[in-house]
């Protein structure tokens, strides 16, 4: 049996707070999985993994940091705004990475949160995803980023 353990950037960065957090947040909003990542402390043009629900260990390693522009949580932060997939699973655009699918989520989401004083500042983006397929109206990314902006209390 080969067992995977964490690498020591996810180590590093781990936040138990953050991940008390996201735990209740998941689960407050339906979820399957979700992610936390930070633009402190990672370097220039990163975003680094603070925290994870339900994420195996292989995806986890896989995102410990991200490059702006890659992936879902890399492109949300590059757009400055929410990144919605009905299937992640099924994707074909290219913004979801082969290598999340081991998750399992379906409908995904990433949404950036910005500083409470200073809406140019990303702090953080948050994932979602759903064990189902899901079309995301303007109103659900509405209500889950104004959810996700609460994760500032715990930075």
């Amino acid at each position: 049996m080969n067992v995977v353990a964490l690498n020591e950037t996810v180590l590093k960065n781990a936040r138990p707070e953050v991940d008390l957090w996201l735990a209740e947040f998941v689960e407050r909003n339906g979820g399957l999985v979700g992610s936390v990542h930070l633009s402190e402390p990672a370097e220039e043009g990163e975003i680094v993994l603070v925290a994870s629900y339900n994420l195996p260990v292989s995806v986890r390693n896989g995102t410990a940091v991200i490059p702006i522009g890659k992936g879902m949580a890399g492109t949300a932060a590059r757009r400055r705004e929410a990144v919605a997939i009905r299937d992640f699973q099924a994707d074909t655009t290219g913004v979801a990475v082969r290598a999340g699918r081991a998750a399992g989520a379906k409908g995904s989401l990433t949404v950036p949160v910005f500083a409470a004083t200073d809406d140019t500042h990303l702090v953080a983006v948050i994932g979602l995803g759903f064990p189902e397929v899901h079309d995301f109206t303007p109103e659900d990314i509405a209500r889950y980023t104004e959810d996700a902006t609460t994760v500032r209390a715990v930075l």
